[in-house]
């Protein structure tokens, strides 16, 4: 058995020597997802009963036909002490009050339970589609919501890693200003994010409106009079370029501003997607602790690429995913 060193640690190692991703793991327990993935982080501590579970599940040698915790009872003999002895350790771990699972740092994890608002722009009227129209019997309120993608991705992870917050969104425009206040993120362009041109961020990089791709803004960087565009083949899509800063909130600074944003939806979904996505989030995060440290004054421009339609995590362990980055932002 492994060394005491935190309940969220040992349950994470138990998967991890089986070779089981968190979702395989939730289906066998009968558990959400970010059920599993709270204990492990130590956001939340699981019931004894689950306990149980784990120990049962982790105890056998070969999973059951249906994946699912055999009952208890049908367990040998070796089975039957093996369970107890990760039973015994678990009890212990969780009634243990100084040895709690190391907290595993997250860019979209906000201490102090403070509220988190995800603001949006709102899909233009040209490309609205008829079920955004309350007067439908069929309406849908989310069909007027821009960068749909990106914001039910980020809506999601926010929600499991901060579960004591209040975490809503809405379109930018509609904002109660006491909830500027705030953990504030901004998705999508100035062009369909009114936010993102009512607050000054200070970065050497704006967005601007060209004739040659479509709707979107391409990127421009103040000191190298240079604009970072999307590449299109044949008129598709195929790698976009997208943005992500986070700084201080302007309207309480000891919560934090942070932008996603790409030339199309794409870029705003690939930067949200690179802090979210279970397969390189990690290795992203250490690549920007590794760059920007803890400061919460940076900012990147990365490449995205778009693989048959499909937007693909960047991956900022690739050099030649970055394209440019300001630590710290002058304001």
């Amino acid at each position: 058995m492994a060394e005491r060193s935190g309940l969220g640690a040992r349950l994470r190692a138990l998967r991890r020597e089986r070779g089981l991703k968190q979702g395989e793991l939730a289906r066998a327990l009968g558990v959400a997802v970010s059920s599993v993935s709270q204990w492990e982080s130590g956001v939340k501590v699981p019931p004894p009963a689950r306990l149980g579970d784990y120990a049962t599940f982790f105890a056998v040698g070969t999973p059951s036909r249906s994946g699912k915790v055999p009952p208890a009872a049908s367990l040998g003999d070796e089975e039957r002490r093996v369970r107890a002895e990760i039973k015994e350790e678990l009890d212990r771990l969780r009634a243990d009050p100084v040895a709690p699972a190391p907290e595993v740092p997250d860019f979209w994890r906000f201490p102090g339970g403070g509220p988190v608002r995800i603001l949006t722009g709102r899909v233009p009227s040209r490309n609205l589609s008829p079920l955004a129209d309350p007067e439908r019997r069929n309406y849908i309120g989310m069909s007027s919501y821009a960068d749909g993608d990106a914001l039910i991705e980020l809506y999601g992870h926010l929600r499991a890693l901060n579960p004591e917050a209040d975490v809503r969104f809405d379109i930018a425009r509609r904002i109660d200003p006491k909830d500027l206040r705030a953990h504030l993120v901004l998705l999508g362009s100035p062009a369909m994010n009114p936010m993102r041109r009512q607050v000054r961020f200070g970065l050497p990089v704006k967005q601007v409106e060209v004739d040659d791709v479509g709707h979107g803004e391409v990127f421009e960087v103040a000191d190298e009079g240079r604009r970072y565009r999307p590449t299109l083949h044949d008129g598709r899509l195929i790698e976009d370029v997208g943005l992500l800063a986070r700084f201080p909130n302007p309207y309480d600074v000891r919560r934090t501003l942070t932008l996603c944003s790409g030339v199309f939806t794409r870029g705003g979904f690939g930067a949200v997607r690179c802090l979210t996505d279970p397969q390189l989030r990690a290795r992203n995060h250490e690549i920007l602790r590794s760059r920007f440290g803890d400061s919460g004054n940076f900012g990147m421009l990365m490449r995205v690429p778009v693989v048959r339609n499909a937007t693909a995590t960047p991956d900022l362990s690739n050099p030649d995913t970055w394209i440019r980055s300001w630590s710290p932002i002058k304001t």
